[in-house]
């Protein structure tokens, strides 16, 4: 998967989940012990990523997005200087055979973004339990309410947007060249205006 911060896969050797099958366009919202154990989840593995240098980072670091998509939940923590760590997790596996796929690091380098702006900091393709999957993950200004990509299937998939990031994903290899092939995404803004992006990296 093509990212501009630290990287990190840890295949899920297991799971109640293949090929994606509950996967939803649409997200829903952790909440409760579910959350509490995705978050959990994605502090331990981002804390050991780089030998533990991003250790304090993580340790900082707040819950932007916790979302779940069937039995996968995908979580976004963010802090200072543009720091930011992704884990999409399926949690029908055993907690000692669960693997995540995503990023931790400084990718947006704590640069302000214009009301309106939005930035792509994890954007491609990864494999998790011998499946693969697009994702897109970034930050967004303070004008934008919604972001939303139409796959090539058809399928219209909602992002979750909150705290100043957004986060998408589905399965296959869509995203693969999106380095090379900028990816549009229909964003919505506070004002009920909609306008289509392209996200890079």
């Amino acid at each position: 998967m093509a990212t501009t911060a630290g990287f990190f896969i840890v295949p899920a050797l297991s799971g109640g989940d293949p090929a994606f099958a509950t996967w939803t366009a649409a997200p829903g919202t952790l909440i409760g012990t579910e959350r509490d154990s995705a978050v959990s989840d994605c502090v331990r593995s981002s804390k050991g990523v780089g030998d533990g240098m991003f250790a304090s980072d993580v340790a900082a670091a707040e819950v932007a997005i916790a979302e779940k998509r069937g039995s996968w939940t995908t979580v976004v923590l963010s802090g200072v200087d543009g720091f930011e760590a992704t884990c999409t997790t399926d949690t029908t596996a055993l907690w000692f055979k669960r693997g995540s796929i995503g990023s931790v690091g400084k990718p947006g380098k704590g640069q302000l973004l214009a009301p309106r702006g939005v930035r792509a900091t994890q954007l491609g393709t990864g494999v998790i339990a011998d499946n693969p999957l697009s994702m897109a993950s970034g930050q967004v200004g303070t004008d934008v309410v919604a972001v939303a990509y139409t796959a090539t299937t058809g399928d219209r998939i909602t992002a979750t947007v909150s705290k100043g990031h957004f986060a998408f994903w589905f399965p296959g290899t869509e995203l693969t060249n999106s380095s090379d092939q900028p990816v549009p995404v229909e964003v919505t803004y506070i004002d009920n205006t909609i306008e289509t992006r392209y996200l890079s990296l």
